[in-house]
């Protein structure tokens, strides 16, 4: 499975249950990589993406239930338990460092990853949002 994962310079993700930030561009991108995958995300994920024309897969168990080739937008849980499964990693850099309680447990660009592509867009809550994608 591919995982797509928004963090902060520190690698944060969440503070007090509460997303960090969201952004147009960022669903956009990440839809426009999928290519006719299926997408999987929580259902509190969902919310941000439901007026979205893709399908998505919500569901609470969707880290279990994706199959290779799959999309995985991941906000609040940790990965490392899924790390064998792992295909891709798609990071999404806000270039700000915000208030955090949950982090990302897996560092692809620590854990020997190779960088697939790395390029920077404006966002629409960010000035300028860089994308990393890794694979093993």
């Amino acid at each position: 499975m591919n995982i797509a994962v928004c963090i902060d310079d520190r690698g944060g993700m969440e503070f007090h249950q509460r997303r960090q930030s969201m952004d147009r561009a960022v669903r956009a991108d990440l839809i426009g990589m999928l290519c006719g995958a299926k997408l999987w995300m929580s259902t509190r994920s969902f919310r941000q993406f439901e007026d979205e024309a893709y399908p998505i897969a919500a569901d609470e168990g969707f880290l279990a239930k994706a199959r290779p080739g799959d999309f995985c937008f991941v906000e609040d849980r940790p990965l490392r338990p899924w790390l064998d499964r792992i295909e891709r990693m798609i990071l999404y850099c806000w270039n700000r460092t915000y208030p955090a309680d949950r982090y990302l447990d897996i560092d692809p660009r620590t854990e020997g990853w190779r960088l697939e592509e790395r390029k920077e867009f404006p966002g629409h809550s960010h000035q300028k949002i860089t994308k990393e994608v890794y694979s093993r």
